[in-house]
């Protein structure tokens, strides 16, 4: 394992964390021997201390936390180039020390098994850039604490796909119709994704056997598939409508996943490329975001005899997570501070430069958000390390 660390306005060193620890001493009390050297014809009693041991625990001292020789630790996996990401750091390590008056480092791991590894061996000194399957993975092993989720350009905290069908060919509008087919062909735009992980486990739970899977390479070949008829549904990405006059996002759960569809109007391809139905949503109409808008120009029917059936549980974008004993009020102040730099300009020279994560914001998450893992995990009958070689 190899471990990186800048510390802010400090030269570069490596920093090791001691962990608070009890020693335990054991001390020998033993009373003289006595030797008998004549008998006596009194009798009378002697009475010995027999010898016994004394345990003393030692609590060890520890270097305060956001001292110069031990720093918040801030820990990353090196998806990243390691020169550019000592460079984009820089502005979050200031923001998080200027709010804190402590020291900060930044740490650079092999892998995210190590970083969860690190997160739950020091758990009072650690924040973690993980996937949100290692999120889960953590909170399992060692009950890192959840803090925030990345906002992707999307302006949505998660990821999802679609399951869509052709109904004038296979009569599927719902999974309840797969029932009457004999045969089930599903193309899926990704082989191992966690948005195909969850179909298949979601088919899994209500009954459904597939009996033919083709692996395609992406979106617009599995939605051809289902185009061609060579496929009865077929996986896609999920990107929400934005609605008209954008004065509130589209709510999973409680918006259809089609709402544009009650105008009766068909979808346009606008000269700025948007896939629009009644107009630019400023003026009042709907922009379609979903995979479909990729082979409109090549299949401009598709929104017409296609359906999405159903989609996916939302899976959280990246995250970032406490260690289990991180201090609670510092904490709150590091969550906070986050959230103000990821809103502000200066974010686009680090955590939401492109050539860094390119996020658009982050947001607060619960624990909750993350069942669609745990999901799969079970229903699959997997381990969550298993879906950390799974990308999102």
């Amino acid at each position: 394992m190899s471990l990186v660390c800048w510390l802010v306005a400090c030269q570069p060193q490596v920093v090791a964390v001691e962990v608070t620890r009890l020693v335990e001493a054991e001390t020998a009390v033993s009373a003289p021997p006595i030797e008998v050297t004549r008998l006596v014809p009194i009798t009378r009693e002697v009475v010995v201390e027999a010898t016994r041991l004394v345990e003393t625990a030692v609590e060890v001292t520890k270097t305060p936390l956001g001292s110069k020789e031990r720093p918040l630790q801030l820990l990353f996996t090196p998806t990243i180039n390691t020169d550019l990401l000592s460079q984009r750091v820089q502005p979050l390590l200031e923001a998080i020390q200027t709010a804190t008056g402590l020291h900060v480092a930044v740490g650079i791991v092999d892998d995210e098994q190590t970083l969860i590894g690190l997160l739950c061996q020091a758990p009072q000194d650690t924040i973690g850039f993980l996937t949100a399957v290692g999120y889960t993975l953590a909170q399992q092993q060692c009950h890192a604490q959840l803090g925030l989720v990345a906002v992707h350009d999307d302006g949505y905290a998660w990821q999802a796909d679609m399951l869509v069908a052709r109904p004038d060919r296979s009569g599927v509008r719902e999974l309840t119709d797969l029932a009457a087919l004999d045969t089930i062909r599903l193309a899926v735009n990704s082989a191992d994704s966690l948005q195909t992980r969850y179909i298949e486990a979601l088919l899994i739970a209500n009954g459904i056997t597939v009996s033919e899977t083709q692996v395609l390479p992406g979106d617009n070949s599995s939605l051809l598939a289902v185009y061609d008829n060579t496929a009865d549904m077929a996986t896609a990405t999920f990107t929400p409508p934005i609605l008209p006059f954008a004065e509130q996002p589209w709510r999973y759960g409680e918006d259809t996943p089609e709402l544009w569809r009650r105008l009766g109007l068909p979808p346009t391809r606008s000269g700025l490329g948007y896939i629009l139905v009644n107009g630019a949503p400023e003026a009042g109409g709907y922009r379609i975001r979903d995979a479909r808008a990729g082979v409109f120009d090549s299949r401009e029917d598709i929104f017409d005899v296609t359906r999405i059936m159903t989609i996916t549980a939302p899976i959280p974008n990246e995250t970032i997570a406490f260690g289990a004993d991180f201090p609670l009020g510092l904490s709150r102040t590091v969550t906070q501070t986050l959230l103000d730099f990821a809103a502000a300009d200066v974010c686009a020279t680090s955590l939401c430069s492109p050539d860094f994560y390119g996020w658009a914001g982050l947001a607060v998450a619960t624990d909750d958000d993350y069942e669609p893992i745990r999901f799969v995990a079970e229903t699959l009958n997997l381990p969550l390390a298993a879906l950390l070689e799974i990308g999102d």
